[in-house]
């Protein structure tokens, strides 16, 4: 089941909500075009009518229809993105989560590093087009050495440029996990990029083997 609109109050004023949208739309513009257009223009025209607040109290409740959260295109105060990833922590429902374009910052991505060492439910996890600085997706990426369950993770197309630095350690840091099968990242350093295809190159023989039963 995928939870992407309602009828309900999400506590978010929708008009406000649509005028900021549409701000942002027209301010990543050239942004998207430099970063290879990895978020279709489909997806970024999309107004999502999500109900946050309910869908929050799904999470929280561990409702087992609720599989698969969008929360693509809607601005998200910093409390609200807590309050979804501590109540992910314990869920055992939720396969996908999509927070594309949703405003989140540094600030937050304690909470989704928690999420990544703690959930084993979560397969596939999109931040693209926020506001998250190398440094932190660095973090982020680190903390997939504590999990083996999650397939997906995207965090291309951030406002923030990402370092050379913070990509070599991204790369390596994708080492002490096998479960990555897809990763997204607009890599600057070539070999921090072909260092990182290899290593999903190695989980994507290493998922084959465990579906044909060789290992």
């Amino acid at each position: 089941v995928v939870s992407t609109q309602s009828t309900g109050s999400s506590g978010i004023n929708a008009e406000y909500g649509k005028q900021w949208y549409q701000r942002r739309v027209r301010g990543f513009t050239v942004f998207l075009s430099l970063a290879n257009h990895l978020v279709e223009a489909g997806d970024m025209e999309e107004i999502n009518e999500i109900d946050v607040e309910e869908t929050l109290q799904q999470i929280q409740d561990n409702d087992s229809s609720l599989t698969h959260c969008i929360f693509n295109n809607v601005p998200l105060e910093q409390e609200m993105v807590d309050n979804i990833t501590t109540a992910l922590v314990g869920n055992t429902s939720v396969k996908k989560l999509d927070m594309c374009n949703c405003a989140i910052t540094d600030e937050s991505i304690e909470g989704f590093i928690t999420l990544l060492k703690t959930n084993t439910t979560l397969e596939s996890l999109s931040l693209e087009t926020n506001k998250i600085t190398g440094k932190h997706l660095k973090n982020i990426v680190i903390a997939l050495e504590f999990n083996d369950t999650l397939k997906e993770l995207r965090i291309a197309n951030q406002y923030f440029t990402t370092g050379v630095g913070d990509e070599m350690a991204i790369s390596k840091a994708l080492a002490n996990n096998t479960s990555i099968v897809k990763f997204s990242l607009n890599w600057k350093n070539g070999g921090a990029r072909n260092t990182a295809d290899r290593l999903i190159m190695r989980n994507n023989d290493v998922a084959r083997k465990k579906r044909q039963g060789l290992s």
